[in-house]
């Protein structure tokens, strides 16, 4: 039987004062368990403290890093635990096991990125606005940081490039998007300025200029959703479709989609990206027009109209208003939309379905909407599916809601 104390975390030293990242000023001696053990033990020990070896002893000699030889003891073996999770471990079935207490020097290897990022924050930084994670486009990786982070930026930066041998760039969104294009400014933390990187989604590529274009790898879950959604074979406008997060994988799947951005650099970085993963044109037709231009003159039957721009998406739902007037081919063709709207954490269904109304003027058939995930505190961006009722294609204008008495 094994059992363990377990003790308080360990941290690096405090740096409050440093502006510069100085690698040097992280060092810390521990006190750390180990079990000397017969080689023949020694799986079964590790296997014993499972989760408890101490792997933040990165040494490349050693595989694995919490393991050494016991050179003034030829057929033994040490095993090193990680003193932020045991403390004296009491050994009852191994009789041949050996406890010591051995002294491990750490340094800024040793150390997590927000390990020796909380270290340089001043204290009145909660843990909660420690940067520990962070969106990883290609080998970009793209940090949202607070006005309290300003003057630690720099470190920050340094210490993610550090910490991530896969990352080669490190950047900051800055508050401010282009509002025509949809991209945001953006500055560089640490590392090289290359903003061509491609990221991988639906076992697509997709190339891009990250400072040019918009992509969000956290909407991953609610591309495949929508993907899924739509049955092959079904025509589909997708009106702000960025670099091709639905359109690509949709028209792989067989559906017929027509694809329009308003960015020149979205519609250039699109008919790469349908290029590369070889997706024939007869699947994909690619355009570079305002949105409601697009849809009024496409002439053809639509099944589902795709509208991600979640700050303003519902205001070109006016675009339904007359669409089939005039058509007796598009006549009673249901056309299901999926429009994206940042909505208020407290009500988010009902207002989003408010917003859609207030623009048809009538309330939408079959609707639903999806709460796809907060973008603030108080923001929720929420996706409205529905169809579009047929009196708003035909363009007829809606009664007038009177008062009774």
């Amino acid at each position: 039987m094994v059992t363990a104390l377990p003790v308080a975390p360990l941290r690096p030293p405090r740096c409050p004062d440093m502006r510069t990242l100085d690698r040097s000023r992280f060092p810390l001696t521990v006190s750390c368990s180990s079990v000397e053990v017969p080689v023949s033990q020694c799986s079964t020990i590790m296997k014993a403290f499972k989760g408890s070896c101490c792997t933040r002893f990165s040494d490349l000699q050693h595989k694995p890093p919490f393991v050494r030889a016991c050179p003034e003891r030829p057929g033994r073996k040490v095993i090193l635990l990680d003193p932020e999770k045991v403390s004296s471990p009491i050994i009852t079935s191994l009789a041949e096991a050996q406890i010591r207490e051995v002294s491990v020097e750490l340094s800024y290897k040793n150390w997590s990125a927000s390990q020796i990022i909380r270290a340089f924050l001043p204290d009145n930084i909660p843990d909660t606005d420690v940067v520990s994670g962070f969106e990883i486009v290609g080998h970009i990786a793209h940090l949202n940081l607070k006005e309290f982070h300003e003057p630690y930026k720099a470190m920050i930066g340094e210490v993610i490039l550090d910490k991530n041998p896969s990352i080669r760039t490190v950047i900051n969104k800055l508050n401010t998007i282009h509002s025509q294009y949809r991209f945001f400014d953006m500055e560089i933390l640490a590392g090289e300025e290359n903003y061509l990187t491609t990221a991988i989604e639906h076992k697509i590529k997709f190339s891009m200029d990250f400072s040019k274009v918009y992509w969000n790898s956290k909407l991953g879950t609610e591309h495949c959703r929508v993907v899924d959604a739509i049955p092959s074979g079904s025509t589909v406008l997708d009106m702000f479709c960025g670099i091709g997060p639905f359109a690509l994988p949709l028209a792989k799947k067989g559906c017929h989609v027509h694809a329009n951005d308003l960015n020149p650099e979205s519609y250039r970085w699109l008919l790469e990206n349908r290029r590369i993963n070889h997706i024939p044109e007869k699947f994909i037709t690619c355009y570079n027009k305002d949105g409601r231009g697009f849809v009024r003159e496409f002439g053809d039957p639509i099944d589902y109209v795709l509208m991600n721009l979640p700050a303003s998406a519902t205001k070109f739902l006016d675009v339904f208003k007359g669409l089939h007037s005039g058509s007796e081919s598009n006549s009673g063709r249901p056309v299901w939309v999926f429009c994206y709207h940042f909505a208020p954490v407290d009500s988010p269904e009902e207002s989003t379905l408010s917003a859609v109304e207030s623009v048809l003027g009538v309330r939408p058939c079959d609707p639903s909407v999806h709460l796809v995930r907060k973008t603030a505190p108080k923001t929720w961006m929420a996706c409205a599916q529905f169809t579009v009722p047929e009196s708003v294609l035909r363009g007829e204008t809606p009664a007038k809601k009177t008062r009774t008495e």
